[in-house]
Formats: C-alpha cells, sequence, structure tokens
C-alpha cells in the first residue's frame, strides 16, 4: 500500500504538467477582416481570418455568428461571404480545435468583431428651384441633393463641369444657394454624397447633369427728360422717357423714384409726365425695361441716375444810377448797376433801353453785380431816357432768364436849359440884396431916433454925471 502512494503521486503530478501544457497550447485565436474595415456595401465580399498562434498542427475552424456556429466548418481559418447581406451583420468568433492521442481539443472563442452592413447609397438627384431654361444675372437658386433616408451621417459634394464647387466642399448640408448667378456661374452641375463610419468611407453615384445657363442682363437703357435740362421750376410741365437701345424688343418699362417703383398710364410706353412740378418731385429717378429671351422676359440692367431740381422762380434784379438823382447834362455819363439777388456760377447781365434793345451785355463767372456808363446826349431841351437789366443764371446746368428790373428815368438838361437856371439863380439874388438893403436902412434908422431922445436931457442931469479917480483907474459913475 504504501508502495503505491509514490506511483499515484507522480500520475497526478503529470497530469496536472500535461493538462497545463495543453491548455496554454489551445489558445483563444484572432478574429479579423481582412480589408481594414468593418462596414460593407450589400453585394460586396467578406473575408474573416480567424488567427491561432501555436506551433501544433490545428485541424479545423469553427466560425459563430451571434454566438451560432455557422454550419461551414474551414480548414484554413478563413470565412469568406461572396456577396454580403444585411442579414450577415452581426457578432463573429472564432475557434480552432486539435486532435492527438488525448481525443480531440477545442480552444477558447475569440473576442467577437461586429459586421456591419449597408445597402448601396441610391443615387441622388439634384434639383434645381426654381427650374428656368434661363436664368439672368442677378438671380439666386438654390440646388438640392436629394436621396432616401439612410441611418448614417452623410456629407455632400456639389460639382461643376467635374469639377468640385470650392466654395461649398464636403458639408453636412444637402443644399447650395448661389445668391446672384452671373455669366460664370453657367455649365453642367450635379451632386453625389458619401457615408462615413467604422473607418469606412462610402461614396454615392452622381446625380444626373442638371445644366444651368446665364445671361447677361440687358444693356441699360437712357432716361431723358423732356424738356433735356434738370432744373424745373414750380409749376412747369415734364416728360420722362426710358429708350432702349435699338432693336431690342421692349415688352415692358419701368420708371422707379429714389428706388421705388412707380407709374403713371403711359409707362408701357416708356413715357412717365409730370404736370405742374412741385417740390416733391425733386428727386433721383432711374428706369429699366424688359425684353423677351428663351420664353422669360429679362430685364435689363438700370439706366443712368437722372436727378430733378425743383426751384422757385427766380427774382428780378436791382437797378441803381450813379449819380442817385437821375439827373445829367447833355454830352456827360451816367453808370448803371445790375444786381442779382443771389450768387450764381455763370451770370450775364442785360442792359435794356426804354424800347428794350439791348444796349449792352456783361458777362461773368461768378459775380452779383455789373456796371455799365453810357455818354447821355440829347438835342431836345429836355428829354428823359428809360433803362431797365435783367440776368441770365446758370442753375443746375440750365439756364433761366430773370424778370426785368424796375425802370429808372434819367433826365438829361441841355445848355437852354442851363440859361434858365442861371437866370433864376440871378432873379434869386437880387431879391436877397433888396432884401439886404431894406434890413439896413431900417436898423440905421432906428439909431437916429434913439440920439435925438438923448440929446433932450437938462443941465441938472448932466452935472450929476462925475469923474473921479481912485487907484490910477477912472471910474464913471451916474
Amino acid at each position: 500500500m504504501h508502495s503505491l502512494l509514490p506511483v499515484c503521486f507522480h500520475l497526478w503530478l503529470y497530469l496536472l504538467v500535461e493538462l497545463s501544457v495543453y491548455e496554454a497550447f489551445l489558445q483563444r485565436p484572432n478574429i479579423s477582416f481582412l480589408a481594414s474595415y468593418t462596414t460593407y456595401l450589400t453585394g460586396e465580399p467578406v473575408s474573416l481570418i480567424c488567427q491561432a498562434t501555436t506551433d501544433h498542427k490545428i485541424h479545423g475552424y469553427k466560425f459563430f455568428r451571434n454566438s451560432q456556429e455557422l454550419n461551414r466548418i474551414s480548414s484554413i481559418g478563413k470565412h469568406s461571404i461572396n456577396n454580403v447581406k444585411t442579414s450577415d451583420a452581426g457578432s463573429y468568433t472564432c475557434l480552432y480545435w486539435v486532435s492527438d492521442s488525448r481525443g480531440k481539443e477545442e480552444s477558447d472563442v475569440s473576442i467577437p468583431v461586429s459586421l456591419s452592413v449597408l445597402d448601396q447609397p441610391s443615387t441622388p438627384v439634384l434639383l434645381i428651384q426654381p427650374k428656368q431654361l434661363l436664368y439672368f444675372e442677378g438671380e439666386s437658386v438654390t440646388l438640392k441633393c436629394q436621396h432616401p433616408p439612410i441611418m448614417f451621417h452623410a456629407i455632400y459634394n456639389f460639382h461643376k463641369d467635374n469639377s468640385k464647387l470650392e466654395s461649398y466642399y464636403d458639408t453636412s448640408r444637402s443644399e447650395h444657394y448661389i445668391s446672384s448667378l452671373s455669366t460664370k456661374d453657367s455649365g453642367n452641375y450635379y451632386c453625389q454624397y458619401w457615408v462615413s463610419g467604422h473607418q469606412r468611407t462610402i461614396m454615392s453615384s452622381e446625380s444626373i447633369a442638371q445644366t444651368i445657363s446665364v445671361t447677361a442682363l440687358s444693356t441699360s437703357p437712357l432716361l431723358n427728360f423732356l424738356p433735356s435740362y434738370s432744373t424745373f421750376i414750380k409749376g412747369e410741365n415734364l416728360t420722362m422717357e426710358c429708350v432702349a437701345p435699338s432693336p431690342v424688343h421692349v415688352s415692358l418699362y419701368r420708371f422707379y423714384k429714389e428706388g421705388q417703383e412707380f407709374k403713371g398710364p403711359l409707362s408701357h410706353k416708356g413715357l412717365y409726365k409730370v404736370h405742374n412740378v412741385t417740390t416733391e418731385e425733386q428727386a433721383e429717378y432711374t428706369c429699366i425695361y424688359w425684353s423677351a429671351m428663351s420664353s422669360r422676359e429679362i430685364p435689363s440692367t438700370q439706366s443712368a441716375v437722372r436727378e430733378i431740381y425743383v426751384i422757385d422762380p427766380i427774382h428780378p434784379p436791382l437797378l441803381s444810377v450813379d449819380p442817385p438823382s437821375g439827373r445829367i447834362w447833355d454830352g456827360g455819363n451816367i453808370t448803371l448797376f445790375c444786381t442779382t439777388p443771389a450768387e450764381y456760377a455763370r451770370t450775364t447781365f442785360y442792359f435794356l433801353n426804354d424800347t428794350d434793345d439791348i444796349i449792352s451785355v456783361s458777362t461773368y463767372k461768378t459775380q452779383r453785380r455789373a456796371a455799365v456808363t453810357i455818354n447821355m446826349k440829347k438835342t431836345n431841351n429836355t428829354s428823359t431816357a428809360k433803362y431797365r437789366c435783367q440776368y441770365k443764371a446758370e442753375i443746375k446746368g440750365r439756364f433761366l432768364l430773370s424778370p426785368k428790373s424796375p425802370q429808372i428815368e434819367i433826365i438829361v438838361i441841355t445848355n437852354g436849359s442851363l440859361l434858365w437856371l442861371i437866370a433864376i439863380v440871378v432873379a434869386a439874388g437880387i431879391v436877397v440884396l433888396i432884401i439886404i438893403v431894406i434890413l439896413i436902412f431900417w436898423v440905421l434908422r432906428s439909431k437916429k431916433g434913439l440920439l435925438t431922445k438923448s440929446q433932450q436931457y437938462s443941465p441938472e442931469d448932466a452935472e450929476e454925471s462925475k469923474t473921479f479917480s481912485e487907484g490910477g483907474c477912472k471910474v464913471t459913475s451916474l
């Protein structure tokens, strides 16, 4: 009995060693995909590899999906799916086994890997809103890449003539907005999208191309004023005319005041009439026209801006004369001064006689006053001449003629009139002399009367007047 104990102990120790060696031999394998990604599209091939680290001969492999053993047993550690389907998605594991004198032994199951299967991304459709056969510059369009809903996040690319739109590159938004079209935007557009996940990018097919054709706006018209100037006096009438370049066929005209459209009964003919202009019409004006092209009405660019100025009627000038009395000897010179009520950029002065004949013109750039000197010579005994003046001023490109000034009358005195005036002066001098003589005579007569009265005094009164000397001074006392 005691002799059997050592034998049993050694047998038990041998079994422990063999079991630990066997367990080390049957280490857990690793399972992985042959490709570097775990997400596949339906119809693509898939390969899973079961790898074991052992020096012993492996007799077979088993693969599992969602812990369910697959029927196909591999002898080379590879499981292939030729055309993967969404039903093939799941968690995959594997193990291997060996056979020897001890029998068949299996390894532990590998750590699982997940297979994701996506449907092939559907081909998108590029929508252009609004859809037109022809676009004109300045319009806006929206390009929308449309496709059925997907479970993963999508990234979109928009292309023009086989080139990516750099301004709209790899965006999560499925719409591309062009705010102001130009002729450079003409071309063929298409879109595609891609989904990313599980270390793989999946690109959809390209959409069918859509064409965008952009035409430049028609040549701008001319906005004319009839009359042609831009400065109008309150109460005047004017007509605006929008003129399209020939031979464009125009279907519609539009007028704008400070950017706001306004209409009139003849605006469809390119005319707009204003009666009795007021300060409310003082503003900036433009116009445009529409012409037919490719079943669309294409507008023109706006005309150049024209501004209307509305002013009060200009006032007459002030006419003055030197000498101020307006009386001048025959053959003498007289100076007329014409003064405007305000200063203008360019002013022309006109001096007129009593028959409104122009006798002198003075032109200055910026001057409110002009003068003219006239030699006055008449043959009649006494004659008069009447003068007026007016001016022409440039205001905002328009020359306006002022009303005439009030008349000034000039009296010309001839030589006969001078003798008469001398006679009047001489007669007045004689009268003054007579008056002076009478006054002297009256004064002398008054003094003589006083002297006579003084001689009638008595001797006693004379004796009362005594003269005496005091301190060298003579004092007379009465």
